[in-house]
């Protein structure tokens, strides 16, 4: 099952960037979600400026990759909406290539319990020129609603930087539950959290916005989940 899900979701992971006069850097993940041409990613990431914006992906991600790709086939996109307090951006391709996107994509969150397996796909090591989608296994730990009602998953891995953006997978039904953020740290009033560490604080967990709000934006825009 790991290895159906990994090749259901390969294909349509890509590594968000950002074109800045001759170089190119890299941002995150993003991820396929809709046949026509849609991504969603982490609105943090492109911290409020969307000009410039690409992504672009492994020409195989079962082979291996070199350490550096020098030349990188990368695909404009746009920022068609991006809420700040889910920390859901969701990104359309200018001229949208030919690509498959698997069929019954977003799960159910309502069914997810504590101690469900998932699976996270992203480019963890991106921001160092290693450009290989990883695949990286961890379960629910917790299901935390914040201050501003906005639901997340904690799973019980310390994810990568680059990770952040990607799909978070429900072992159960292959579907994604959440789009990955980043390592949680509660502050110390409780009740928020924070992208990274604090020093001193060390932790072992990350969290996943619901997908539920990215869902939501595409209902908005008349779209719908096969």
């Amino acid at each position: 099952m790991f290895k159906q899900i990994s090749q259901k979701y390969s294909g349509g992971c890509f590594f968000l960037l950002r074109q800045q006069e001759d170089v190119v850097v890299f941002l995150g993940t993003a991820f396929l979600v809709h046949e026509l041409g849609y991504l969603l990613t982490a609105t943090y990431l492109m911290e409020e400026n969307y000009e410039g914006l690409m992504v672009g992906r492994p020409s195989n991600p079962e082979a291996f990759s070199p350490l550096s790709l020098d030349i990188v086939q990368a695909i404009p996109v746009e920022v068609v909406k991006a809420d700040h307090t889910t920390n859901t951006a969701l990104l359309h391709f200018t001229k949208p290539p030919i690509i498959d996107t698997p069929d019954h994509m977003v799960g159910n969150i309502e069914s997810v319990q504590l101690g469900s397996s998932v699976l996270g796909f992203g480019f963890p090591f991106g921001h160092e020129d290693l450009q290989n989608l990883a695949v990286q296994s961890g379960i629910i730990a917790s299901k935390v609603s914040l201050r501003d009602s906005v639901n997340l998953f904690l799973f019980d891995r310390a994810m990568h930087t680059g990770m952040a953006g990607g799909p978070l997978v429900n072992y159960d039904d292959g579907r994604v539950i959440g789009i990955m953020m980043g390592l949680f740290v509660p502050k110390e009033e409780g009740g928020d959290f924070l992208r990274g560490t604090q020093p001193g604080y060390e932790t072992s967990f990350s969290y996943a916005i619901s997908i539920e709000y990215g869902k939501a934006m595409l209902e908005d825009l008349g779209l719908f989940l096969r």
